[in-house]
């Protein structure tokens, strides 16, 4: 993809409205190999109805910037892609508390807190290799646990679950598991609500609460329009 993304800064190069678009899709995809993340939310890569009919060439361009995502989930196992101006907002909003992640794959979120001071545990029971992506590549230690027991065992006042998978009812197992200690923290919940994450029972169960300060700068790039809710 970074090779055709390049090809297309080539021929659009006079072209700043698209050049945004390429470029954002190619620091995005250089700064993921290097264990880095995009400084600020990246743009909505796709382009309207109009400028496709009035520049029939942005076609191929619109539906490899569609694409990006896919390319990120195979190339590097991440499916939620932060940015350090959104993850400053999350170091904020948690203000020294014990953080616990869980489903959280390669570790991407943690790593980032890790780096800004947080005390966080990061959990994956790492089910979804050899689907999308075949082999982990954790950006910190990730501890090989399961949601639940994760929830009943290690302590934490702040919990992120990022992209639960639509798949099984586990995020269901983790917010009943909540109600029953009678948790009192923040439960950070990021995703799309009856759409791409989580079950459906979750988004049917569950008390959400959008905050602003932790969407400010939570954008959506693609179709996918996740958002970051406080869950009871």
């Amino acid at each position: 993809m970074l090779v055709e993304l390049q090809q297309y800064a080539q021929q659009f190069n006079d072209q700043p409205w698209v050049m945004t678009k390429i470029m954002a899709a190619v620091n995005t995809i250089k700064q993921l190999e290097n264990h880095a993340l995009p400084d600020k939310p990246l743009p909505n890569l796709s382009f309207t109805q109009k400028q496709i009919l009035n520049y029939p060439s942005l076609m191929p361009l619109d539906d490899l910037l569609a694409n990006l995502r896919q390319e990120i989930i195979t190339t590097f196992g991440i499916w939620h892609v932060p940015n350090q101006q959104w993850l400053q907002d999350l170091h904020t909003f948690i203000a020294g508390r014990r953080v616990l992640e869980i489903m959280a794959g390669n570790g991407v979120i943690t790593s980032q807190l890790r780096k800004l001071g947080d005390q966080v545990v990061v959990t994956d029971n790492f089910d979804w290799q050899g689907q999308d992506i075949q082999i982990p590549q954790p950006w910190t230690d990730v501890k090989s646990m399961s949601a639940t027991m994760a929830i009943q065992t290690l302590p934490f006042e702040v919990l992120i679950m990022s992209w639960a998978p639509d798949t099984d009812e586990s995020d269901v197992s983790v917010l009943s598991g909540l109600r029953q200690q009678n948790f009192q923290g923040d439960f950070i919940v990021i995703g799309e609500p009856y759409l791409a994450t989580n079950s459906q029972k979750f988004w049917q169960m569950a008390d959400l609460t959008l905050k602003p300060e932790l969407n400010q700068h939570h954008t959506s790039f693609d179709v996918i329009k996740d958002h970051v809710f406080l869950v009871k």
